[in-house]
């Protein structure tokens, strides 16, 4: 009996060791969303299930596509209709979440998990936007995930009732 008692309280030992390690993370996930910094250590511990990816906004997700493409801070703004300096705080926000600046250590990290993920899984996890938005896109279209990453009134609305299109820009899109 001694030795299953043993083995119990090794079993609980590592069950109150998993436990705050879960616990840990928790509070490095809820610091990050109240503004805080997470520590680099804790935010590689959830990177292997695509917890980062899932702490990612839809625009993030949209700037990480662009930026991994290649693309300029410059072009991604104009692409998300927003500032360079808006465009650069959506990376600058990855960068916070994966705790490193370098566009190839974090393409080498999150690459592999956004190739192993289902599309439907990477959907979840970029709030809509399928994972191979960036390389797809086509600058002739009008894109069909453009509210998920421009909110501004004006798009949303325009997306809504053709009315208030512009005239010129409704017969353009009445040839396609």
């Amino acid at each position: 009996m001694a030795n299953t008692i043993e083995e119990l309280s090794d079993e609980i030992t590592l069950l109150r060791s998993e436990l705050r390690a879960q616990t840990e993370e928790l509070k490095s996930i809820i610091r990050f969303a109240m503004g805080g910094q997470v520590k680099p250590d804790k935010q590689m511990a959830s990177m292997t299930d695509g917890g980062v990816l899932l702490m990612m906004t839809t625009k993030q997700h949209a700037a990480m596509q662009m930026w991994f493409s290649g693309m300029k801070i410059v072009d991604i703004g104009r692409r998300m209709n927003c500032s360079r300096n808006t465009a650069r705080l959506h990376i600058k926000a990855l960068w916070t979440k994966i705790g490193v600046e370098d566009r190839d250590v974090i393409s080498n990290r999150l690459s592999p998990i956004i190739e192993a993920a289902s599309d439907a899984e990477y959907m979840v996890w970029s709030g809509g936007l399928p994972k191979n938005w960036a390389a797809n896109y086509d600058a002739g279209r009008i894109d069909p995930y453009l509210d998920l990453y421009i909110k501004s009134k004006e798009v949303q609305s325009s997306l809504v009732d053709p009315t208030k299109i512009d005239p010129l820009i409704l017969s353009l899109l009445r040839r396609f």
